[in-house]
């Protein structure tokens, strides 16, 4: 229902797929407006928007925080990162 992303790799990576012919995967580094962030203890999988009065959602409930932005406008790629691992 948004946009996710997140500020350690590792959680970016465990939603890459491997090329088959080369094992490359991509990732892309992106400059994201948060503004003015609800921050989310639990998972919530029904929100569809960020909570009045907010712009983004920070989730802590899992190992990695997760950035959730619902505006598209929020986000720019900055750079495509190919990548072995």
């Amino acid at each position: 229902h948004g946009g996710y992303f997140a500020d350690d790799p590792k959680k970016s990576h465990d939603y890459t797929v491997s090329n088959a012919t080369d094992q490359t995967r991509v990732m892309f580094y992106n400059k994201v407006l948060l503004g003015n962030e609800s921050i989310q203890n639990v998972a919530d999988q029904t929100l569809i928007s960020a909570p009045k009065g907010f712009h983004s959602v920070r989730g802590t409930a899992f190992p990695y925080t997760e950035y959730i932005i619902y505006r598209y406008g929020q986000a720019l790629p900055y750079l495509k990162i190919t990548y072995k691992a």
